[in-house]
């Protein structure tokens, strides 16, 4: 029984295959799949179709031989800095390993799309300052590590795991672009992250700083930078999902700012004490050698948690209803105008 269109998988593959093709070799696509037409037997379709397969990863272009030095670069980068924090902050290495694949494995995806345009004004400062964000992050989490090792002791990993994967993908959001990506999203995502990292900055250093930490709770400024840029960038350009976008790019930026900000504050309040009768009553049978590293510990894995990954979803809501909001006064508008 011959199979039919959407039964006959190796004729799909090769299709696949040959759409992977760059375009200068878009006759070699044709001429696989009409040679496939003359295979009959199922086994030697199924062994061409794997054929087309190695030859669209593995021909020759610019394009495969980028994926393969992209990927070889990010795996030697990933084991050079996990071995080196393995020998200067053992209690970083799972963190460092994991985001250290991530990446490599986002670089290769990247170096196997078509190249975009070059980077604009705002697009490149938010580049620059996702970077930075991420790199605050982790020194913030190194710092603690050095001063209090007992307080980033992680044995089973998750939250390290997800300290890393929650970084490597604000990186990838924020440094991911799309084609016709309007300016004036980047310019609004940027203008409020900014905003909102000096506000911090200054509650951080006229605040006094609380054994807990500031993101036990939603921190009002992310939010009204998030619904600022959202509510922006939907109402200059009349497009809702530029709006969201806008405010969830602000949100990827700002959330590693507020953690480092966080910890940061933390590690300079200098002077810790019990202050509930939970923690008075759970110290003494903790295992921590003192009272900074208890409520260290206890801190940053709520920052992991709730500053990472809660607080980032909620401020994803903000920017949704924020862009939603001016789809519908504008729907409303135009309405009314008829």
């Amino acid at each position: 029984m011959t199979p039919g269109p959407r039964d006959d998988v190796p004729a799909r593959i090769v299709a696949a295959a040959a759409a992977w093709l760059p375009a200068h070799r878009t006759d070699w696509g044709r001429a696989m799949a009409a040679e496939l037409a003359q295979v009959r037997d199922r086994a030697g379709r199924w062994r061409f179709a794997a054929g087309a397969v190695r030859v669209a990863l593995f021909l020759p272009s610019g394009r495969s031989r980028r994926m393969l030095a992209v990927a070889l670069a990010g795996l030697l980068a990933s084991a050079a800095a996990t071995a080196a924090t393995a020998a200067g902050i053992p209690d970083l290495a799972w963190s460092v390993a994991v985001l250290g694949v991530l990446l490599g494995g986002y670089a290769t995806f990247r170096a196997s799309r078509p190249r975009l345009p070059h980077r604009t004004a705002p697009g490149v400062m938010i580049a620059v300052l996702a970077l930075t964000t991420v790199a605050a992050a982790i020194v913030s989490v190194a710092r603690i590590a050095v001063a209090h090792p007992a307080a980033a002791a992680d044995n089973t990993h998750v939250f390290a795991v997800l300290f890393a994967a929650a970084l490597a993908g604000y990186l990838a959001f924020a440094l991911t672009r799309s084609r016709g990506q309007a300016r004036v999203v980047l310019w609004w995502a940027l203008g409020t992250a900014l905003a909102s990292g000096a506000i911090w900055t200054v509650i951080d250093l006229t605040t006094p700083v609380m054994p807990v930490g500031i993101t036990g709770y939603l921190w009002p400024v992310g939010a009204a930078a998030v619904l600022a840029a959202s509510v922006g960038a939907a109402a200059a350009t009349g497009d809702a999902p530029a709006g969201a976008r806008a405010g969830a790019l602000t949100a990827v930026l700002i959330a590693p700012m507020h953690f480092a900000a966080d910890l940061t504050a933390l590690m300079q309040a200098g002077h810790y004490a019990l202050t509930s009768p939970y923690d008075v009553a759970a110290f003494p049978h903790s295992g921590y050698p003192d009272v900074a590293s208890y409520l260290l510990s206890d801190a940053m894995a709520g920052d992991v948690l709730v500053g990472l990954v809660v607080y980032p979803v909620v401020l994803f809501a903000v920017a949704l209803f924020g862009a939603s909001f001016v789809r519908g006064r504008s729907s409303s508008v135009t309405s009314m105008l008829r």
